[in-house]
């Protein structure tokens, strides 16, 4: 007979070896609507909510679909209304300010950084340093339950990707 796997050896010797791993699940408590609601319930399951802060989300499509303005119009200018603050990387440097203020957004230094690049491996390390600037910051866990709470500003990190194949 073949032995049983061991979940709980394995659970505890990968959040050792693996730092800021969590286990288990986390709901979404914040939801940036799409400005479209059927896109919202596609999304969500909820004509109001669309996508969910802090998990990923990717929209692809063919060029002139709309990926740019819903994600750097309608996302932005959403999550900036609810007193979310924005990281948006821009890979070809192709959004400029006046065409960010016909959509709405507010590119304040309080409201928005925006951050061009080109290259994948400098977009991964921005991404990874913001998110362990923002854990050792921001978060406190539960020496009982293992459980990692938040307690900073909530971060929109939006990548805009124009043109990949």
């Amino acid at each position: 007979m073949t032995k049983a796997f061991d979940v709980s050896k394995f659970r505890k010797s990968i959040t050792k070896s693996v730092p800021g791993i969590s286990v288990g699940f986390r709901d979404p408590d914040t939801w940036i609507s799409t400005g479209n609601y059927v896109l919202n319930k596609l999304i969500s399951g909820d004509f109001y909510k669309g996508i969910p802060l802090g998990k990923v989300s990717v929209l692809a499509g063919e060029s002139g679909s709309g990926k740019s303005y819903l994600t750097s119009g309608n996302l932005v200018r959403n999550a900036q209304e609810q007193g979310i603050f924005v990281v948006l990387i821009d890979s070809e440097n192709a959004l400029d300010e006046k065409w960010l203020h016909a959509l709405g957004v507010d590119t304040g230094e309080d409201k928005l950084l925006k951050l061009n690049m080109a290259m994948i491996d400098d977009v991964a390390k921005t991404i990874s340093d913001f998110v362990k600037e923002y854990k050792s910051e921001y978060a406190s866990t539960d020496s009982s339950t293992k459980l990692t709470t938040y307690d900073g500003p909530k971060v929109l990190l939006s990548l805009i990707v124009w043109e990949c194949c």
